[in-house]
């Protein structure tokens, strides 16, 4: 299950390896104290996100002393105060709010459509999302409920129609479940001493797994009696996971058991082939986790390995070929369609589905089926105060590409972006000496400074509609000053 405890841009490259050594994406980096599939929280309490417009980890400026992120736009500080942010443009520090309802919250868990959090005492309260955001003002009490110490939710479906159900584990270790009736929780019956739920799974502590339907034929309602069944293959599970379709086990001899769909056919002939009975995987062994993400099964070993094997298949055999896809690895997280892994030397890693640079890699492949670096976080200043990017800095063969339009404007510059001839031009206009002027053909890679060619040790690029530049020909030509400074990953731009 999930739940949390508590336009046009233009860049520059700055040559971190002229300054004060290389920096490759890959870089040791111990500063990552937390991370999800799309966002991570640094040890100094900075908050960074990546994907859809964000190829690469981009600091969410305005907050500060971030401890966990709770879900999509709050977030928990250190005293543990719960915060909401928003931005009015991709270009703007965030406006946070304080949400004082939510502060000393035990743990969060949302759905597509509400947010529940759980406060010390097991009591629960509802958040509803509106137009794609939390609504902070209506944080109401969900009654009929207590004592809660877990949360999770499965599709119950109906010829003619489904529900999505939560499903609440109470701290005695029974679990009950929503009704088609507010405030009315049905027990799951034959359910007693569980320490997990995952969707329509249970595990109960003499390490027994129980599930219960999910599908009916229509005689059944939404208020019928629902009761749990052992899954008589199963025993000592110490570990449940299930994405709703796929479902995992690893019992205490750190074996992978494997039941529920593997997948074939693409598109509208996409075909799920539900194995009703656990499989154990012979071909791994000393499994610590494991996720399912697209097509593939992954397993983290005890000995920090990643290795991968295709579900894309009509059954799953007891001994799938598994990949090394990573060593060194001490956890890995699923975003459905991508993983995000960290390694034991702090620096993240992914591997997936791209499309939408959900690996913060700084590209938008829809597919790598290799392990990628995502790109590290670097904070940029200008005259000392913090610099909002659009994208965050894109680090390539041990030189960091900076997005920097605004950055530009606040060094006296204007930019102008021919859209037909690919061209920027940025100019600087100086009433106590000659201007200067900076042409740039993006379809020939050609460079002018004054009218006059210029040799770059890096061919400007585009990606997703931003376009990067050299920083040091640019901060040289306009007057400014660069230093990086890596100890602190960051980097430091001055103007007199």
């Amino acid at each position: 299950m999930k739940k949390w405890i508590a336009i046009l841009s233009l860049a520059s490259c700055l040559s971190v390896s002229s300054l004060a050594g290389a920096a490759p994406a890959a870089e040791t980096n111990v500063s990552i104290r937390s991370f999800e599939p799309t966002s991570f929280i640094k040890s100094d309490g900075t908050y960074w996100i990546w994907g859809q417009n964000q190829s690469v980890p981009t600091q969410v400026h305005g907050l500060t002393d971030v401890s966990q992120e709770l879900t999509s736009q709050l977030v928990m500080k250190e005293d543990r105060s719960v915060w909401y942010w928003e931005r009015s443009s991709l270009s703007s520090a965030a406006q946070v709010k304080p949400v004082k309802e939510l502060d000393n919250a035990a743990f969060f868990y949302s759905n597509w459509d509400k947010l529940l959090t759980v406060d010390g005492q097991g009591k629960v309260s509802v958040l509803p999302r509106k137009e794609g955001k939390w609504d902070i003002t209506q944080i109401t009490p969900l009654s009929g409920i207590d004592n809660v110490a877990d949360i999770t939710n499965y599709y119950e479906s109906y010829p003619k129609d489904g529900f999505q159900r939560l499903v609440f584990l109470k701290k005695d270790g029974t679990v009950v479940k929503d009704t088609a009736s507010p405030q009315v929780f049905a027990p799951i019956q034959a359910l007693d001493h569980i320490t997990d739920i995952d969707r329509n799974l249970a595990l109960k502590a003499d390490g027994t797994v129980w599930t219960w339907a999910t599908e009916f034929t229509g005689a059944e309602t939404p208020a019928s009696p629902v009761k749990a069944q052992q899954i008589k293959e199963l025993s000592n599970i110490k570990n449940i996971i299930t994405n709703g379709n796929t479902n995992l086990a690893i019992d205490s001899q750190s074996r992978l058991w494997y039941w529920g769909a593997t997948i074939t056919g693409w598109s509208d002939g996409t075909v799920y082939h539900k194995g009703a009975v656990p499989i154990l995987l012979n071909s791994i062994t000393d499994v610590a986790d494991a996720v399912v993400a697209e097509r593939s099964l992954l397993v983290l070993s005890k000995s920090g390995k990643v290795y991968e094997a295709s579900i894309e298949r009509e059954a799953m055999p007891a001994n799938p070929a598994f990949k090394l896809l990573a060593s060194e690895v001490s956890q890995i997280k699923s975003g459905g369609r991508h993983v995000i892994m960290q390694k034991k030397d702090g620096t993240l890693w992914g591997w997936g589905v791209n499309k939408n640079a959900e690996l913060g890699y700084g590209d938008y492949e829809f597919m790598h089926s290799e392990a990628v670096p995502v790109q590290k976080a670097i904070t940029v200043e200008l005259n000392a105060e913090p610099a909002v990017l659009t994208s965050g800095v894109i680090t390539r063969n041990g030189q960091a590409f900076i997005p920097l339009r605004s950055i530009f404007e606040k060094l006296g510059a204007s930019v102008a972006w021919d859209d037909k001839l690919k061209t920027v031009t940025i100019v600087q206009k100086e009433s106590d000496k000659p201007g200067t002027t900076i042409l740039i053909n993006y379809t020939t890679g050609e460079t002018k400074l004054n009218n006059e060619v210029v040799q770059l040790a890096n061919k400007p690029f585009g990606i997703n509609g931003t376009s990067y530049l050299p920083l040091r020909f640019i901060s040289e030509s306009l007057g400014a000053k660069v230093d990086w400074v890596q100890k602190e990953d960051r980097i430091s731009i001055t103007m007199n």
